[in-house]
Parts: C-alpha cells; sequence; structure tokens
C-alpha cells in the first residue's frame, strides 16, 4: 500500500511540472522547421529572404548587438533574440546562418569573447577574475568560457591576459 501510495505521490508532482523549454507552440513548430532545413544538403534549401532582406536584417541584428548587447544576457536564446527583434526564429537563424556563416552560439560567444577582451584591457575591471569577466559577459561556466575563448583568440583567457599586460 505504501509503495502505491508512493507512485501515486510521484506521478501527480510529476505531473504538475513545468517543462524545460517553456517555448509555444508556434515557437516549437519553428524550431523544428529549422532543424529540419539545417539537416537538408546545401543546395535544397529554401531561400527565406532575398538578398536585399538578408543584408537589412544583418544590419538590424548588427545594430541591436552592438546597442542593446543582449549577449550578456545569461540565458539568452534564439527565441528570446528573435523576440527582440521582432522577427520569427526561422528568419533569425537563417539571418545568422546564411548572413554570417554562423551557428547561434558561435555568433553570440563571438560577441561574448570580444567583450571580454574588452573588459580584460580595462583597468576600471581589474578587480574582476577571468571567472568573473566571464560570467559578466553571459557565460555560465568557466568550461565554456575557457573553452570558447580559446577556439576564437587560440589563446586561453589567462595566456591573453598575460599578453596584454606584458604589451601595456
Amino acid at each position: 500500500m505504501i509503495y502505491f501510495l508512493s507512485i501515486l505521490y510521484i506521478t501527480y508532482y510529476w505531473q504538475k511540472q513545468k517543462e524545460i523549454f517553456p517555448y509555444s507552440l508556434k515557437e516549437k513548430e519553428e524550431i523544428e522547421t529549422i532543424i529540419v532545413e539545417t539537416s537538408l544538403p546545401e543546395g535544397k534549401r529554401k531561400q527565406l529572404l532575398t538578398s536585399e532582406e538578408l543584408e537589412e536584417q544583418k544590419i538590424r541584428l548588427l545594430q541591436l548587438m552592438e546597442t542593446e548587447k543582449p549577449f550578456l544576457e545569461f540565458g539568452l536564446s534564439l527565441v528570446k533574440l528573435a523576440g527582440s527583434m521582432k522577427i520569427s526564429t526561422h528568419i533569425l537563424s537563417y539571418v545568422i546562418n546564411n548572413g554570417f556563416g554562423e551557428n547561434f552560439y558561435q555568433f553570440i560567444n563571438r560577441y561574448r569573447i570580444e567583450e571580454a577582451k574588452k573588459l580584460m584591457i580595462d583597468s576600471e575591471t581589474d578587480r574582476l577574475s577571468l571567472l568573473g569577466i566571464g560570467f559578466s559577459v553571459g557565460f555560465n561556466s568557466k568550461t565554456v568560457f575557457n573553452t570558447t575563448f580559446k577556439k576564437v583568440t587560440g589563446q586561453t583567457p589567462s595566456e591573453y591576459k598575460k599578453q596584454i599586460g606584458s604589451n601595456l
């Protein structure tokens, strides 16, 4: 009897639990379309935007990245960024993939690394550790920050900091 009640209790609270990714049905469909679209060979993919529209969306995205710096947000996602631009996730993914030749995470992390490099040079942020800099630019773990930094710059954050320290 105790086992049965335990199972009922677990089942009840399991059903009440929220989704890990609480997207609307429309957002889920768009994400699924992106996955299907990007798995197709290059020549079979649909052209969603004309070259002029693509260029216009690239400019809008670059302006947003420079003025509002959404990449600093810890939980930034394709859905949130698309919402900021008031376009679909499918279009934003298309713009990043075809306009910049990167995926969403490569695009965002490139901005984060550039911001981290600026903070390492800035004398006002000397009090921040390298991990603190990583967290302040939107990374959520030391490993991801170090790995991404090395992939983008060819150096670890500490190697980069030593190099800029000896150049000053």
